[in-house]
């Protein structure tokens, strides 16, 4: 009997990512992924499988217990019933989702409609839908008439609420202040290089120097105190920075 790690599997993704085509004959590998959008190889032998037998190759049982939705090229998720096939062979059909639900919700996000298959996101799983960096940007649920509202990256929105939700994405710009200078960062939280480099670019450890930071008008988590090489501080708007160099010459 022929063991699957002998059989010459054609990796989808690599064949999409090299712009190639897809081979006509399996296995095939692609990737399935759940609701944290963690994904994982999945091997299928039908070039032309249905949504059954994507979820039964991914090990995910009772099928019928599951939503499963295709990843499309531009981002979008397109549901697959049990019965429905989709062919493999196609450009840029490499990705899934799983859900254990029998529900599904709609939300749009920088105003593009997007299907989900739990009845909670988080807000590093928007930004991921968005195809935005997660480090730079915020996401935020919009609100008619009212103040956008921040949803944190361990955020989780409840979905289940009445009508869709409409999400924005916008790149960080917080102004803060380095040694009484304004400065612009782009990241809701600072290392201790990050903060040194905003005072001096070209700074670097070495034996005959060191840098000194303390900070104040931070967040609740760290309204003030000393920052050491090593640490890392939540940043707010306003917040004051002190970057001493001392030269141990």
């Amino acid at each position: 009997m022929t063991e699957m790690h002998d059989v010459d599997v054609e990796d989808v993704g690599s064949a999409v990512a090299a712009g190639r085509e897809v081979r006509e004959h399996g296995p095939y590998q692609v990737q399935v992924g759940d609701h944290n959008l963690h994904y994982r190889p999945v091997v299928i032998l039908d070039p032309v499988p249905t949504g059954n037998q994507v979820l039964e190759a991914a090990g995910l049982s009772p099928v019928g217990d599951h939503l499963l939705y295709q990843v499309l090229s531009n981002g979008l998720l397109e549901s697959i019933s049990p019965p429905e096939t989709t062919d493999l062979r196609k450009a840029g059909i490499e990705k899934f989702l799983a859900f254990q639900s029998d529900r599904s919700f709609r939300l749009f996000i920088d105003g593009r409609a997007q299907d989900w298959g739990g009845q909670y996101i988080s807000g590093r799983t928007l930004k991921k839908l968005a195809d935005v960096d997660p480090l730079t940007h915020d996401v935020f649920l919009v609100v008619v008439g009212g103040e956008d509202e921040l949803i944190g990256d361990r955020d989780l929105f409840d979905l289940a609420r009445p009508g869709a939700e409409h999400f924005a994405t916008l790149a960080i710009s917080i102004q803060v202040y380095v040694n009484t200078q304004p400065k612009i960062v782009h990241t809701r939280s600072l290392s201790y290089w990050d903060v040194v480099h905003l005072e001096y670019p070209d700074a670097a450890p070495g034996p005959s120097a060191y840098y000194t930071v303390t900070y104040s008008k931070g967040p609740h988590a760290n309204p003030s105190g000393n920052l050491l090489e090593g640490q890392v501080v939540q940043v707010k708007k306003g917040m004051i920075f002190n970057v001493t160099l001392t030269d141990k010459s």
